[in-house]
């Protein structure tokens, strides 16, 4: 990797940062219900890159902070639900929201799986976890090619696939795609 910060950089961190907003959300909903105490175990405000990056270690810093927002994020959902399972209900309608929020207007499928590989956390670039299988303008499917998140999820990464799958039809409600998710390692977003 480049020993000075470029667009990949920043693209990278701030997918992190959009990890971020959605462990911020859920963990204040988890306070707001009491399901949790203490929110800041969980939360972190992300500053500027520039400002907080090891220049030396740039590859290393950004996995290191990856590594630490998947780590709260699943700390998180797995503290809220072991003894009340049922809460991933009222995640589910968070994460959905966060989507929500989170959406944009694409005309095309392959528009629409560009904002989802700009938003969502898949390792490094380098990783190349998404492989497209089928494109064109009214479809895309693509497979993982590996699960980067099981390590943190001991076994529980089903949980981490509804969450996402959660965010990804909340950024598309209100246009014309939908998403197919077979199982947690094939999706295709199609016009509907």
């Amino acid at each position: 990797m480049s020993a000075f910060l470029g667009p990949i950089h920043f693209w990278l961190y701030n997918k992190i940062g959009k990890q971020e907003e959605l462990t911020k959300a859920i963990a204040s909903m988890a306070t707001g219900n009491g399901w949790i105490s203490d929110r800041t175990a969980y939360i972190r405000d992300l500053p500027a890159l520039e400002d907080v990056i090891d220049e030396s270690n740039i590859h290393g810093w950004l996995q290191d902070q990856i590594h630490d927002a998947e780590t709260r994020y699943a700390d998180l959902i797995q503290t809220v639900l072991t003894t009340h399972p049922e809460r991933l209900e009222e995640i589910s309608k968070v994460a959905f929201r966060y989507g929500r929020r989170n959406g944009r207007d694409a005309e095309k499928a392959t528009d629409v799986f560009r904002i989802f590989e700009d938003f969502f956390v898949n390792g490094m670039p380098c990783d190349r976890v998404n492989a497209v299988v089928t494109e064109s303008d009214d479809e895309v499917s693509w497979q993982m090619t590996q699960d980067i998140h099981a390590q943190y999820w001991n076994g529980e990464t089903n949980i981490y696939y509804e969450l996402r799958d959660c965010v990804m039809r909340g950024m598309l409600e209100g246009t014309p795609f939908a998403l197919d998710s077979r199982d947690d390692a094939r999706f295709t977003i199609k016009r509907t």
